[in-house]
């Protein structure tokens, strides 16, 4: 599952760092390198949506989640710069050099009154009445971490350059803050 949801963004992002095309058998060579990394990282990608759906963070208030994800991007050699656009819980996560530049970017906001036991299809909130990841925003940012520390790896062995790019978005329930990093960063 973790690898469907992964291996697409790494892909177009491995041909997007690419020199030349790949032939079909460098291409396909890639994919099961990179599908390797993915499942290998499949504990890791797990503990990391749990950690962030435990967090349960309000637009504007998401500081555990961005300690937590910035946190493990810098253990991995990303650089952070955190409160993008003058928003405090907003980072921006970088890693490599040039051109090409690729972002990957996913909601991290709780909603209202969404409270959600986890790995249940139905409405089944832990609390009445509190926030919570019932839309799945707890996710969105593991795979995009999972996703770009395969790239990492391929750029890394391979001597790629380029520059890969995480970002959250911050409040997007509440105002759609990626307006913002628009205007402010980008």
């Amino acid at each position: 599952m973790i690898r469907r949801l992964c291996l697409p963004a790494v892909i177009l992002v491995c041909n997007s760092f690419a020199q030349t095309s790949p032939t079909p058998e460098r291409e396909a060579a890639m994919k099961a390198d990179l599908a390797g990394q993915i499942d290998a990282m499949k504990k890791q990608a797990q503990v990391m949506v749990d950690s962030v759906f435990s967090f349960g963070e309000l637009g504007f208030q998401e500081f555990e989640t961005q300690k937590y994800l910035t946190g493990i991007l810098e253990k991995e050699g990303f650089r952070i710069e955190r409160g993008v656009a003058g928003i405090p819980t907003a980072f921006v996560a970088s890693w490599g050099e040039g051109k090409p530049v690729i972002a990957l970017g996913s909601d991290i906001d709780d909603i209202p009154q969404a409270s959600q036991k986890p790995g249940v299809g139905y409405h089944a909130p832990m609390i009445d009445g509190a926030p919570g990841h019932g839309e799945g925003h707890n996710s969105g940012m593991p795979m995009n971490i999972i996703a770009a520390l395969a790239v990492k790896k391929v750029m890394e062995r391979e001597h790629l350059h380029g520059t890969i790019r995480l970002w959250p978005g911050v409040a997007e329930e509440a105002l759609g803050t990626k307006a913002y990093f628009v205007r402010g960063r980008f």
